[in-house]
């Protein structure tokens, strides 16, 4: 672990330029230049976005990723690593086969780390012992605030340590910044946060999801401090992300912020975009843990004036109600932020890519959060997650009326007339059945590509074509096989 961060000479520049990678080399420049941080002979690490298969701004820039390499090489560092995982589920080896990372960052005079040794999946001895050598070759045993973390040794052993951060808005901490892209220098099974506790009121009230996430972050992001941040908000994802859905656009801004540390970093990004910082409990739980600075007056700007240059952006929807999608109503009662990012995530993907199937199927309401309000009418009801499936258990929608039609009547003959006996004024009898239009998603939070599978088997494959076929391709990213291997390789 380095040593810690001097918070007396915090220097954050602010460059605004024609081009990404032209913003940052001046921005690295403006700090002193690369040989400010980067040593000859040192073994450099860059931590950089890849969440899924696609390209920027999903992931970082490959622009900008050049330009630092390149500034490395400058230096005369001995190696330069690339690496970072995945989104839950998905290997590096299917990433870079799919986008060709291997070959690209070989070509540039990097190397790309398989975190996950998913490079090592295809042998065909690949056995428990094997798997065990594997283990204790790559991955070190790190503790912190009484958590444990398989961290790997490449990132652990590097001279220095760069984050290069792709901004964009995210549900639940407005912008995706650069502490949140340190904390997936571990695997998602890392930063999973930790068990709920026993009373659900508490749990939704105190919103500890948010809370265990914000703390599993900061113990992350304080194993290996990093000693160059870039947030590059040059291009900036808004409306919806930080993945790229229907209401999402991409802002050109022209910035982008550099510094040493990342608290300070991101801070000043969020002044910048002109985002309120005294309410955000990510920023303000790292001061509080002394791994930065917050205050203007102990920040030393450099570059642009930032009072004179403050960015717009339209942030996520905070309100699961604001998602409209076609065909579907949502009512929310009290929820954490796990179902609430969850939920986002689920509500923009169908609006985004299932078009055609909502379409074919009307009359849908999407419920939510503890104590979600009654329905007022009976379609198709989807209960999401834990919380709304066990606060309904006896609400009236679980169960439909029937008022009998049958009458106590009766026919008889006398002398070939047909006599008609009058109703009975007894009342009619009502029965009841389970309403077998309720489809519960279980989870705390669920699980989405659980949730995709639970919607074919209940809406049927013929009326969702779009999700059939969105399904198949995520199936080629979160291979069964490679899961299998994840598992035993203890990152998943």
């Amino acid at each position: 672990m380095n040593a810690k961060v001097n918070l007396e000479n915090t220097e954050v520049a602010i460059i605004k330029g024609t081009t990404p990678q032209e913003s940052v080399l001046k921005g690295i420049e403006t700090l002193g230049g690369i040989s400010t941080f980067i040593d000859e002979g040192d073994k450099v690490f860059i931590k950089f976005n890849l969440n899924i298969p696609g390209g920027f701004p999903t992931n970082t820039n490959f622009d900008v990723i050049t330009a630092v390499v390149e500034s490395c090489k400058d230096a005369k560092a001995e190696k330069i690593y690339l690496g970072s995982f995945p989104l839950k589920g998905v290997s590096i080896k299917k990433i870079s086969n799919l986008l060709n990372l291997e070959e690209y960052f070989s070509g540039i005079g990097a190397e790309l780390t398989y975190l996950d040794n998913s490079n090592l999946y295809d042998e065909t001895n690949l056995k428990q012992d094997h798997i065990n050598k594997i283990k204790t070759d790559s991955f070190s045993i790190f503790n912190n605030n009484d958590r444990e973390f398989l961290v790997p040794k490449v990132i652990l052993d590097s001279d220095k340590l760069i984050i290069v951060n792709q901004i964009n808005v995210n549900p639940l901490f407005k912008i995706n910044s650069s502490l949140l892209n340190s904390s997936s220098i571990v695997s998602p099974k890392y930063q999973e946060f930790g068990v709920k506790i026993t009373d659900n009121s508490e749990y939704i009230s105190l919103d500890q999801y948010k809370t265990n996430s914000i703390s599993a972050i900061l113990d992350i992001y304080a194993i290996k401090k990093p000693d160059l941040v870039i947030n590059d908000l040059f291009y900036v994802l808004e409306g919806a992300g930080p993945f790229i859905y229907k209401d999402s656009n991409l802002k050109k801004t022209n910035y982008v912020v550099i510094g040493k540390n990342s608290v300070s970093v991101d801070f000043i990004t969020l002044k910048l975009l002109n985002i309120e910082t005294k309410d955000d409990d990510l920023i303000k739980e790292a001061y509080k843990r002394n791994l930065g600075i917050i205050d203007l007056e102990k920040i030393k700007i450099l570059g642009e004036v930032l009072d004179e240059n403050g960015i717009n952006i339209d942030l996520c929807a905070s309100k699961l109600e604001d998602i409209n999608v076609k065909n579907y109503r949502v009512k929310s009662g009290k929820y954490c932020s796990g179902c609430f990012k969850f939920a986002y995530h689920l509500l923009n993907f169908m609006k985004s890519n299932l078009v055609k199937d909502l379409k074919y199927n009307p009359n849908n309401l999407f419920l939510v959060g503890q104590n979600p309000p009654e329905p007022d009418y009976y379609g198709n009801i989807l209960l999401f997650g834990d919380c709304a499936i066990n606060s309904t258990k006896n609400s009236d929608f679980r169960t439909i009326k029937k008022e009998s039609k049958k009458g106590n009547e009766k026919k008889y003959n006398t002398k070939d007339k047909i006599l008609k006996k009058q109703k009975s004024q007894k009342k009619p009898k009502n029965k009841f059945k389970t309403n077998d239009k309720v489809l519960e998603l279980p989870g705390c939070p669920p699980d989405i590509l659980d949730c995709m599978t639970m919607f074919m088997k209940y809406y049927g494959k013929s009326n969702m074509p779009n999700l059939s076929f969105f399904k198949e391709i995520i199936e080629t990213w979160v291979d069964p096989k490679d899961k299998k291997n994840l598992r035993a390789m203890g990152v998943l």
